[in-house]
């Protein structure tokens, strides 16, 4: 929860940018096979959810691309850029940006760790030390009362 809580900027940055790449390939979609196929291409709305389905590659291939394809040969100029950033690099940044906090939030629990395995461990020292000194303290005693009953 605590790396999901870290990541959550990133990923809001990272949905702006897929909003951002949605609009403009839902306007050229539009601009491009709004005409022909108003089914899906026809509206901003129409191309923005078209390009949903194309996105998670929900028969993206045979239900759209291949008929535009068929009145527009060239179409594939703009689905194969679209998947290959939409489907490709920006859905694998969500989840490096998730896997980048998780790890982060490791490595701080194992930094912190540490921290408190080398202050326990300072303490310890610093006890022994202290015992140690109490027993030279002592033995020097001993010897000076020693020396003083001879």
């Amino acid at each position: 929860v605590e790396s999901l809580m870290q990541a959550l900027p990133g990923i809001g940055w990272t949905a702006a940018l897929l909003l951002m790449m949605f609009y403009i390939f839902a306007v050229m979609g539009t601009e491009l096979f709004g005409e022909a196929f108003p089914q899906w291409f026809g509206s901003l709305g129409a191309s923005i959810y078209s390009l949903f389905q194309i996105m998670t590659l929900e028969s993206w291939s045979m239900g759209i691309a291949r008929p535009v394809m068929e009145v527009y040969p060239l179409a594939w100029i703009f689905f194969v850029p679209f998947i290959l950033i939409s489907s490709f690099m920006v859905l694998n940044l969500f989840i490096a940006i998730i896997v980048s906090a998780t790890q982060e939030v490791h490595e701080s629990e194992q930094r912190a760790e540490r921290e408190a395995n080398n202050l326990i461990a300072h303490d310890e020292r610093q006890e022994m030390l202290d015992l140690m000194r109490a027993m030279h303290a002592k033995i020097v005693a001993l010897e000076q009362q020693g020396k003083a009953g001879q």
